[in-house]
């Protein structure tokens, strides 16, 4: 069932502002995944409420750790939700933003030259403020404020419940499923800029790198699954410390990661890639010492299939193991090489190597 197959039908002294709510919690509750969600709420939003903009902003620090505290709120910082390319401004920067962290609380009040006013409303995750909502030039109609606190609850409800879902268990970054969902929704959204499309998927190119630690099954028959765990723990870790907020990660499968690179093409990608192979290659794993990584890299095309995507991220990938391991490889310079065939499509979808 969808918000489409439900159709409300208020009596003539029903309240318009409630069941225009209403309307908005069956939308949010309709969605399946996390990315579907947070713009269902700015489409509800601009639709139920009358204000100037919308602006939902995540909370971070620079490290990616989402735990955020009194200890160091005064150095998160906050972007565009649904913008990724959007660079991260530090929170202190908006004393507003600051103080809605802080205190956990909404923050309201008139801003000089601003038609209505300014509204900024927390969004909680596990006991800290993970996102913030920030209405300009609001226009009163009565009891949107208290409204609006609750409809905010039950979006992040519903968003604590979807990322749940999404996330790798022993890693924390996203899984597979969410990566098959995240991959299809950024090739169908490309070229059309709107509310529910990211205009960085119209504007950038991006580009696919998948990863494979060399020899892992050495260190689980050597030393047990328990330090084999730990060292895919660690190398989530040093994957979030090396790439920005806007990339996606992911945890693809048994030692093998997955990055979406935002607005970088492939051939650009490779130094990027490559130091986060150096960093590895550096890093000290406890009791095992360094492992090195193969990484295959391959640029996402509008219109093309998830599965050629994958596939092109994947020869490279197998071309780098096959090759001495410990090194980056990119599809389109192998294939602009001669060094490997090009995965095409034929007629049916039916893909030919």
């Amino acid at each position: 069932m969808t918000a489409r197959d439900i159709k409300l039908c208020p009596q003539n002294d029903a309240d318009p502002l409630l069941i225009s709510y209403l309307d908005a919690i069956v939308a949010l509750t309709c969605q399946r995944e996390a990315l579907g969600l947070t713009t269902s709420l700015i489409d509800s939003l601009c639709q139920h409420v009358r204000a100037e903009r919308f602006r939902l902003l995540a909370v971070s620090n620079l490290n990616r750790n989402d735990e955020l505290d009194g200890s160091n709120l005064q150095g998160a910082v906050v972007r565009d939700w649904l913008e990724p390319l959007s660079v991260p401004v530090p929170i202190r920067y908006d004393q507003d933003l600051l103080a809605c962290a802080r205190t956990k609380d909404r923050i309201s009040r008139k801003l000089p030259g601003m038609k209505g006013r300014r509204l900024i409303l927390p969004i909680f995750g596990v006991g800290h403020v993970t996102a913030i909502l920030v209405i300009e030039g609001m226009r009163a109609v009565g009891g949107e404020d208290e409204v609006l606190a609750r409809l905010l609850q039950i979006f992040s409800n519903q968003l604590y419940l979807l990322s749940r879902n999404e996330l790798d268990g022993l890693t924390g970054l996203h899984n597979r499923q969410s990566f098959d969902e995240r991959i299809k929704h950024l090739v169908l959204s490309a070229g059309h800029r709107d509310r529910r499309a990211q205009s960085y998927v119209a504007s950038q190119r991006n580009c696919l790198a998948l990863f494979d630690v060399d020899h892992f099954k050495m260190v689980n028959d050597k030393f047990g699954h328990l330090y084999g765990d730990e060292v895919l723990v660690q190398f989530a870790r040093l994957m979030s410390r090396a790439f920005r907020h806007q990339d996606m990660m992911f945890r693809y499968g048994g030692e093998e990661f997955a990055v979406v690179l935002i607005g970088i093409a492939p051939e650009a990608s490779v130094p990027v890639l490559d130091s986060f192979r150096r960093s590895l290659e550096a890093y000290e794993f406890p009791q095992i010492g360094c492992k090195t990584v193969s990484i295959g890299v391959a640029c996402i095309t509008p219109g093309e299939s998830v599965d050629t995507i994958i596939n092109r991220a994947d020869k490279a990938l197998y071309h780098a193991k096959l090759n001495g391991r410990n090194q980056v490889c990119c599809y389109e310079a192998l294939v602009a090489e001669g060094k490997l065939a090009p995965v095409t499509v034929a007629t049916g979808d039916i893909e030919l190597f």
